[in-house]
């Protein structure tokens, strides 16, 4: 633990009460210069410090994603052990792929990406302090190629949950792996994974879970401000990053450790169905040999998309090999 930690620790551990310069250098053998210099650090990391001559240091309520906010949250045995904190990366998944040695339950986690990606290659807008963007990389002893699809099903569940028990508001789902409310996009979850060919064995598998916190309509890029949204632009409630980050991992342990992954598919599969806001609507089906419209009826017991065609045949959709339009 650095230094700042400390001192943020001591600010914490007594948050709202006047902690003095000089008790500070004495705890951590150094100089008063160098406990201010430690606080104008974490002040601009966005801690709310006071300070006051005679007095010393005040540490108010702060909304602040890091390492040391999320795990003093975490309530998990698994997930979340440990968190890696990076102010700015490229793409949390892409860090969890370059990085092999992170261990089974590892959360990457940012609240900015350079180079956010979703599903078929598309690039997920994820700006500087609006929202919180993660990874979990697993290391399955049990789970077959065959379940990886339906972990980002699970993955969707998870993330309305945690949205649902942070606002009182339930979102819902767009098939695969979109979180939506009031037909406005807050997340996107692209699962991705690591199998030996040979062998069939899978290194690993990553679970990208980005959304939208704090951003306003008006702060969304031109193309996609009329489908995108945030928590707070569509519940009204402002969710503390580090909260819905430890939450989400306990959540996500509950289904995947506690649940007995992939044994508890048919369970999650029925709330995600209940979660699906579009059945009984028309949709573009959009693949490489062809598009065309159907009629969304129901997801079967994979997790696959039931459609009606025009003529009649109902058809199962993989998720990776189709996208879907929503008419609005």
């Amino acid at each position: 633990m650095t230094t700042k930690e400390m001192i943020l620790r001591v600010l914490d551990e007594q948050t709202g009460q006047w902690v003095s310069g000089e008790q500070l250098a004495e705890k951590f053998a150094i100089s008063r210069t160098a406990v201010w210099k430690q606080i104008s650090a974490l002040q601009r990391d966005g801690y709310q410090i006071l300070s006051e001559t005679g007095k010393g240091y005040q540490l108010q309520p702060s909304e602040v994603l890091s390492a040391y906010e999320i795990e003093k949250r975490l309530t998990t045995r698994l997930i979340g052990h440990p968190v890696v904190y990076l102010s700015s990366v490229d793409s949390t998944n892409v860090y969890a792929k370059n990085h092999p040695s992170l261990s089974d339950g590892t959360v990457i986690v940012t609240s900015h990406q350079t180079a956010g990606v979703g599903r078929l290659a598309r690039r997920f807008y994820s700006p500087d302090r609006a929202g919180v963007y993660l990874s979990i990389l697993l290391r399955p002893e049990t789970v077959a190629v065959s379940d990886i699809s339906t972990i980002t099903l699970m993955a969707a569940v998870v993330t309305v949950d945690t949205i649902e028990e942070l606002t009182g508001v339930r979102p819902q789902i767009k098939w695969t792996n979109d979180v939506y409310l009031n037909r406005r996009k807050l997340c996107g979850i692209l699962t991705e994974a690591s199998i030996e060919g040979e062998t069939g064995f899978i290194r690993n598998i990553i679970v990208g879970i980005g959304v939208n916190l704090y951003q306003r309509y008006e702060d969304f890029a031109p193309e996609i401000r009329d489908i995108a949204g945030s928590v707070l632009s569509e519940t009204g409630v402002r969710v503390h990053p580090a909260d819905y980050a430890a939450k989400l991992s306990a959540n996500f342990e509950k289904y995947y450790l506690d649940g007995h992954f992939p044994q508890n598919k048919a369970d999650f599969l029925r709330q995600y169905r209940k979660d699906l806001f579009f059945l009984g609507e028309t949709v573009e089906v959009r693949s490489v040999r062809e598009n065309y419209f159907a009629v969304a009826e129901d997801i079967d017991a994979d997790g696959n998309l039931l459609v009606r065609r025009e003529d009649g045949r109902l058809v199962a959709l993989n998720s990776g090999e189709i996208s879907l339009k929503l008419h609005r």
